[in-house]
């Protein structure tokens, strides 16, 4: 990975600074090709972080004729798609003007170079479509199973505090034979007589006058810092034990009112996991929550059909990029599908809440012009009960929203070309 910095100059177009010259990318962040004079690049990276990888995807080919046009001062190339998604290619000098030379165009349509970054090209710009419609079409795929009451009474159960595990003081006793080994050292340094013979007597003699008094000055010596080092793991076992029962009672006061579906809790969990999700479908909801009874009831006030991206893609055999406007009724199954897969996921937002919530009653409504005055209103286009039970067993990443639906006691009236029809 490499950390660069960049000048953005208009939408789509950046330039590169670097010690070889300039050039420039195009692609959207995080995934664009780079064609300079030392041939062409496939750069990934981070969005937002400045570290990206680049990968080298052609030499360069320099001819004696292309040679001579970069000592003209031709520094670059930038290929991108207009706004028909049509092949733009443009050809530029040191001083960003165009060069459009036609044999040179013709020249760079005709490498290998230009056509591997025009399918790639194709390639982001087809996943940049499809992507704009996922983004609305699978949001339930994101919906967390619950946790259930079983699970969070399972840690209940097997919740204990934590205890400071004492150290054990690991230097050892003194000994008479530890102490010996010590003053037999000594001896040998202190007594080093010319009269060799004498030393092995007097080093002796040295170790048995000392012995006594050196061994019971170490003993005390350690008696004393074995007292100090255990009262002060006393006094952090006192401190951390105290931090650790405190953390404990929050952990079971916590679990229980998640068992007991408390309504401080249950709203407080559901407005931290609304602020920490980002769904691409904007929307707006009214809750409000039933300790008595552990029910969540929720109005949606649905995104407009407006919203639904309109543009569908396909890739040809070919490698080119095929892109479509959606029928209207493609535009209304989509959207069947996102506001549909809405409830599911914030149905499964309001389920993490707390495991004793028993129940979510979920109402769509969406904004339409009342064909009696001509002004905008309310008008509740679904409404569903959630059981917990039943919630719990869907596998998300397989379901068609639309038809999960009828898992659940609900109201719709959805016609077989995608519309919706009011229901009360």
């Amino acid at each position: 990975m490499r950390y660069r910095n960049r000048i953005k100059i208009a939408p789509g177009i950046q330039i590169n600074l670097s010690a070889s010259g300039i050039s420039t990318t195009l692609g959207p962040q995080g995934a664009n090709i780079n064609i300079g004079k030392n041939g062409s690049y496939l750069n990934t990276g981070i969005p937002g972080t400045g570290l990206y990888n680049r990968t080298k995807i052609s030499k360069s080919n320099r001819t004696n004729s292309s040679r001579a046009v970069v000592n003209q001062g031709q520094v670059g190339v930038k290929m991108d798609l207009d706004e028909a998604y049509n092949p733009v290619l443009q050809i530029f000098d040191k001083s960003g003007n165009d060069i459009t030379h036609p044999t040179l165009i013709s020249r760079v349509k005709r490498t290998p170079e230009y056509k591997e970054n025009l399918r790639e090209i194709y390639r982001l710009y087809y996943q940049d479509i499809i992507t704009e419609t996922t983004d609305f079409t699978d949001v339930y795929k994101n919906t967390l199973k619950p946790v259930q009451p079983i699970e969070v009474q399972s840690q209940l159960d097997n919740l204990k505090p934590k205890r400071f595990k004492l150290k054990p003081f690991d230097k050892p006793k003194p000994t008479e034979d530890s102490t010996r080994i010590i003053l037999e050292v000594e001896a040998k340094s202190k007594i080093n007589s010319l009269l060799f013979w004498t030393n092995k007597s007097n080093r002796a003699l040295y170790v048995k006058e000392n012995l006594e008094v050196r061994l019971n000055n170490a003993i005390e010596k350690w008696t004393k810092e074995k007292g100090a080092f255990e009262k002060e793991q006393a006094l952090e076992a006192n401190e951390k034990n105290a931090q650790y029962l405190e953390e404990y009672k929050l952990t079971k006061d916590a679990l229980e009112k998640n068992l007991e579906g408390a309504s401080e809790h249950v709203i407080g969990n559901f407005q931290e996991i609304l602020n920490e999700v980002v769904i691409k479908p904007e929307f707006h909801l009214d809750f409000e929550y039933d300790e008595t009874i552990k029910v969540f009831h929720i109005d949606l006030d649905l995104p407009e059909v407006e919203h639904i991206p309109t543009k569908t893609a396909s890739l040809l055999q070919s490698g080119k990029l095929s892109v479509k406007k959606k029928s209207e009724k493609l535009i209304r199954e989509d959207y069947a599908r996102t506001v549909t897969g809405l409830a599911f996921l914030i149905a499964g937002m309001a389920f993490m809440s707390a495991s004793g919530i028993r129940e979510v009653k979920l109402g769509g409504y969406t904004q339409r012009v009342d064909p009696k005055d001509g002004q905008l209103k309310d008008d509740y286009i679904f409404k569903i009960r959630f059981d917990r039970p039943s919630f719990s067993d869907i596998n998300f990443t397989a379901i068609d929203p639309i038809r999960a639906f009828e898992n659940f006691e609900h109201e719709m009236i959805l016609s077989k070309t995608f519309v919706f029809k009011s229901i009360d």
